[in-house]
């Protein structure tokens, strides 16, 4: 009996990467969200001690980088045409934020609204971000 071994083809490889990077970006998405959790629950169940303040705020920001690192990872493998979507997002994602965080300070010095919490900032901006580049995939891949 002859043994007939896997020819493996170019593609293969490409969807083999594709598939790396998208458990990297994956990966990096869970390794922010635990990172966030375990901050905040550092924060909420140890409030008096700065050590433990501290480092939840170290933890915090090192899921969030690499969150950061994954995401340039990603937009830097592909083509110049996806790089131009994504920095088409980005700049929609923060003309937004920035109207966003200027009405809402306007609208609580006029005493229109209480509080807005950072966590809200960010969650503006994490979907105006994903909404625009829904956006602009439909309207230059159309």
């Amino acid at each position: 009996m002859s043994s007939i071994g896997v020819i493996r083809m170019p593609q293969d490889d490409k969807r083999d990467s594709g598939l790396r990077i998208l458990a990297l970006m994956f990966g990096a998405l869970a390794v922010w969200a635990i990172s966030y959790a375990i901050a905040s629950g550092m924060l909420h169940h140890y409030p008096a001690s700065a050590r433990y303040r501290a480092a939840a705020v170290v933890i915090g920001v090192i899921g969030f980088v690499v969150w950061q690192l994954a995401t340039a990872k990603l937009i830097g493998l592909h083509d110049e045409f996806t790089r131009r979507i994504h920095l088409i997002a980005f700049a929609i994602a923060f003309a937004v934020t920035g109207l966003f965080i200027f009405t809402t300070d306007l609208l609580q010095r006029a005493g229109f609204v209480d509080y807005i919490r950072l966590r809200t900032i960010w969650v503006v901006m994490l979907c105006a971000w994903w909404l625009a580049l829904i956006g602009a995939q439909w309207y230059y891949r159309r």
